[in-house]
């Protein structure tokens, strides 16, 4: 299994990508499941730092249709981001929370950086694509400089441990988005914004966007019409018929029925194949496809939850098998009322 080396002084915990060595660990990482006849035998005792147990936190991302079309996105953001008088294309990645949008978001900015470091000759010191995370309270310029200031490695106090107040850090920001070639700004937890926030947040996503000739794509649940509406508060009413709002890309639960099934089996399968337990056979979790739709309603986080966190069990009681009553055994993927596990 091959994974991102972890940050310093944090164990395995990978740095967040909202800051650049982060980011790049998340554009490089590769997980690559571990061959079970290479692993220690069923009923050899299970320590904290098996690599079953550390390849089941992970596993690799399952490519939903949502996904799919995400790498379909990055390029089309590519080829519309040359210099246009129009300005350059905006997304959202919209939906119900816990659907997988960050995955998305973030697989259009990989898909992005791969297609960039196809297409140009190789700089290393390039930074094509920015991610952050809306900031709390975001009511100036300068609270809308740091979370920027914080992916690029500047420094915005003079000392940290003092508590002085951060310096506005746009300036700097802008010169590194002009220098480094940033073409695309991944932007989420957009749903945070209060409506007194909006005018602030989107002049300065505005500014940068006309300036440099930068995409933005916005996630979070609404994030749609959040951004159509920050957009139509400077300005009236586009006429009935006509166009104006922003492209959006709905990530929605999966479904399942006797009559919709194809997509969440195709799900279930991915799950399935990448296993590694040794009382496992294949099609084995696809007998649990209605049960685990039943457990998480289709939707992608709480699922990954619920498998992972259910082959973790298997393998440390040495049943190397996830049956139904496993699964129940699972705190996560519940939608009842009372998700209290009774022990």
């Amino acid at each position: 299994m091959t994974v991102s080396p972890p940050s310093a002084g944090d164990g395995d915990r990978p740095p967040r990508p909202t800051v650049r060595p982060g980011w790049q660990a998340y554009v490089n990482r590769v997980i690559v499941p571990p061959d079970l006849a290479g692993c220690p035998p069923a009923g050899t005792p299970v320590g904290p730092g098996d690599g079953r147990l550390r390849y089941h936190a992970t596993m690799r991302t399952v490519q939903t249709p949502a996904l799919k079309k995400a790498i379909v996105l990055a390029r089309r953001l590519w080829l519309a981001s040359s210099p246009r008088s129009e300005g350059p294309l905006h997304l959202a990645i919209d939906g119900p929370g816990e659907t997988g949008m960050t995955t998305v978001l973030r697989q259009i900015g990989r898909a992005f950086e791969g297609i960039v470091g196809d297409q140009l000759p190789a700089d290393r010191t390039r930074i094509p694509v920015i991610h952050i995370n809306v900031p709390l309270s975001p009511t100036s310029k300068l609270d809308w400089s740091i979370p920027f200031a914080d992916f690029v490695g500047h420094q915005h106090t003079k000392d940290p441990e003092s508590g002085q107040r951060s310096t506005d850090m746009t300036g700097p920001v802008c010169h590194v988005m002009k220098t480094r070639g940033t073409r695309l700004v991944l932007v989420d937890g957009i749903d945070r914004l209060e409506n007194s926030e909006l005018k602030t947040a989107f002049d300065y996503f505005g500014y940068l966007a006309s300036e440099f000739s930068i995409s933005f794509v916005y996630c979070g649940p609404g994030a749609r019409d959040i951004v159509n509406a920050a957009r139509r508060g400077k300005r009236a009413e586009a006429p009935a018929g006509g166009a104006g709002g922003i492209p959006a890309l709905a990530v929605n639960p999966i479904p399942y029925s006797p009559d919709t099934y194809d997509i969440w089996h195709e799900v279930i399968k991915f799950f399935d194949q990448d296993l590694r337990l040794h009382g496992h056979s294949p099609g084995d979790l696809l007998k649990l496809a209605a049960h685990l739709h039943e457990r998480t309603g289709g939707y992608m986080k709480p699922l990954s939850y619920l498998i992972c966190q259910a082959a973790q069990e298997a393998i440390e009681t040495g049943t190397e098998a996830i049956t139904k009553e496993l699964l129940d055994n699972q705190l996560v993927g519940r939608f009842d009322d009372d998700p209290i596990l009774q022990i």
